[in-house]
């Protein structure tokens, strides 16, 4: 009887990958989720972050990282942000979407926690703990969501 035949997937976790798009997918990622949250910042702030006394717009602004507008629009954009930069990553790469993106999530994660840890992050108003965490729990799933879009759109150049 004969063996069946090999896999065409790759057998090690990192085989097969192209460094170059998800390195670019998780610096996309990051870029596009801080450009997002000024305006979202703002919006759940209100008219007291625009004030002209120092000490109020700051109150404002740390309020507002704690009022469910702001946590609901922040957890929204940075999911949908992820899932774009993985499903562009993964464009990119070409081959093997959905590790390409989840690998993307993964770099952009770590990208996230490495910011973290620049002097003054901490200073500035943040969103409590556990959303911090919830954020980066789901952005692995949301970088597979992104990936497996990709694998289902044709290559590029072919009908």
């Amino acid at each position: 009887m004969a063996s069946p035949s090999p896999s065409i997937d790759p057998e090690g976790v990192f085989d097969g990958l192209r460094w170059a798009p998800i390195l670019a997918g998780a610096l996309l990622d990051n870029a596009l989720t801080m450009i997002a949250m000024f305006p979202i910042t703002f919006f759940a702030a209100g008219a007291e972050a625009m004030s002209e006394d120092p000490a109020t717009a700051q109150e404002a602004m740390e309020h507002a990282m704690d009022r469910p507008e702001f946590l609901a629009l922040s957890f929204a954009a940075g999911a949908a942000i992820t899932t774009f930069a993985a499903f562009w990553a993964a464009r990119r790469a070409g081959v093997l979407h959905v590790r390409h993106g989840g690998w993307t999530a993964v770099v952009s994660a770590l990208l996230a926690c490495a910011l973290f840890l620049l002097p003054g992050a901490a200073a500035e108003p943040r969103p409590p703990l556990w959303f911090e965490a919830l954020g980066l729990a789901v952005m692995i799933p949301a970088g597979v969501v992104g990936g497996w879009l990709a694998s289902r759109l044709p290559a590029p150049g072919r009908d």
